[in-house]
């Protein structure tokens, strides 16, 4: 995790949003999941094929980083 990672959009989420990242890890953002992170400002990719909208590897990882580091509550603890 880099010196600013307290910056990343992922701590303006709501603990919820946090829990139904990490549980559903590179699946599909639920309507609410997207508009979650949108307002964090997170940066969703969409596949093309499906209108689906994903985490970035990036963030997915940046999230997976956090969850290992205790930073994040596992919700399948």
């Amino acid at each position: 995790m880099s010196e600013n990672s307290s910056d990343h959009w992922i701590h303006r989420c709501l603990h919820a949003t946090k829990e139904w990242l990490l549980d559903n890890p590179r699946s599909a953002l639920s309507t609410e999941a997207f508009d979650a992170v949108v307002g964090a400002g997170g940066a969703p990719i969409r596949n093309p094929q499906t209108g689906d909208h994903y985490l970035a590897d990036a963030d997915q990882e940046y999230l997976i980083e956090l969850r290992r580091a205790g930073a994040v509550d596992d919700p399948r603890r």
